[in-house]
C-alpha cells in the first residue's frame, strides 16, 4: 500500500477536526512513512476565509509544521504544502509559496476569486472554465498533482458530454507533462450516489475513472484527510476503489520524491 498522504488539512480552513499533532501522531500509527500538509491556500484576502485560512495565519501554519516535524522526525516525514486553485494572475504569488513549502498540489474550488465553489454550481458552460483553469495550472508547473478531478459532480445530478470534455482535456494535458491524477479517497468516504444516469462515487466517479483509464495516467492516492480518524481507514478506502474499479491498472506513483517538484 501506498506509504505516504501529501493531501491533508487543518482546522485552519474551518471545515477540519483535531489539532495538527493529531493528525501527525494518526499518520504515523496507521504505518505512513511520510504525512504532508496541504491546507487550503489563503489568497490574501481576496478569496472569502470561509473555507481557508486568513493570509496573515499563514506563518503560523507552517511553524507548527516545522515544530511537529523536528518533534516527530525519528518515527514519520512532514512536508509543508498548500493545496491550491489555479488563477494566472497569481503565478508570482506560486513562486513565492514554493519557496516556503516543500510542494503544492492543484485543486480547482472556484472559478475565480470570489466565484461559486464547483461543488454548488457546475453547468456545463462553467465545466469550460473548471477545465481551462486546471489545465493552465497544469502547464504551469507549480503543482505536484490533480486533486479530485471530479470534484464538480458534486454539484450535478448527471454526467454530461461538457464532463466528458472537461475531464478529457484534464486527462490529456496532465499526460502530457507528466502530472499525477489524484484519486481521491474523501470522495469514497461519501458513499455512492444514485445520478440520473447510474450509480457511482461523486468522486473519484466512474465516467472520469474510465478517462484516466484511456490516457493512462498516472495516478496517486489522496486521503484529503479532514479529521485525523480518516487515516485509520486509509487503507480500507483503497480497497473499496480496488473492489469498486477490479480492472483499473494505472502506474501508481510509489515514491513520493517524485511528487516534490519546484517551478
Amino acid at each position: 500500500m501506498q506509504n505516504f498522504n501529501i493531501h491533508s488539512h487543518t482546522i485552519r480552513c474551518h471545515h477540519a477536526v483535531g489539532t495538527d499533532e493529531e493528525y501527525v501522531q494518526a499518520a504515523i500509527k496507521c504505518g505512513l512513512h511520510f504525512l504532508g500538509f496541504s491546507d487550503h491556500v489563503p489568497f490574501r484576502n481576496r478569496i472569502p476565509d470561509h473555507d481557508r485560512m486568513t493570509y496573515d495565519e499563514m506563518n503560523e501554519y507552517l511553524d507548527s509544521i516545522a515544530s511537529l516535524k523536528e518533534k516527530y522526525k525519528n518515527q514519520i516525514t512532514i512536508l509543508s504544502g498548500f493545496e491550491c486553485e489555479y488563477f494566472p494572475e497569481f503565478d508570482d504569488y506560486y513562486k513565492e509559496l514554493l519557496a516556503k513549502v516543500d510542494y503544492l498540489i492543484l485543486g480547482q474550488h472556484y472559478p475565480s476569486q470570489c466565484g461559486t465553489d464547483f461543488c454548488e454550481s457546475a453547468t456545463d458552460d462553467e465545466l469550460v472554465t473548471y477545465s481551462d483553469l486546471v489545465c493552465q495550472g497544469i502547464k504551469s508547473g507549480y503543482f505536484s498533482y490533480v486533486a479530485h478531478p471530479s470534484y464538480f459532480m458534486l454539484a450535478r445530478d448527471s454526467w454530461s458530454p461538457a464532463c466528458t470534455m472537461a475531464i478529457e482535456r484534464i486527462c490529456k494535458t496532465a499526460k502530457e507533462h507528466n502530472m499525477p491524477i489524484e484519486i481521491n479517497l474523501k470522495g469514497i468516504s461519501y458513499g455512492k450516489h444514485n445520478f440520473i444516469d447510474g450509480t457511482s462515487f461523486f468522486y473519484p466517479n466512474k465516467n472520469s475513472i474510465a478517462i484516466v483509464e484511456k490516457y493512462n495516467n498516472t495516478c496517486v492516492y489522496g486521503l484529503d484527510c479532514h479529521d485525523p480518524k480518516y487515516y485509520a481507514k486509509m487503507n480500507n478506502y483503497i480497497n473499496e476503489f480496488k473492489t469498486e474499479y477490479p480492472q483499473f491498472n494505472q502506474n501508481m506513483v510509489e515514491d513520493i520524491h517524485l511528487l516534490l517538484r519546484k517551478k
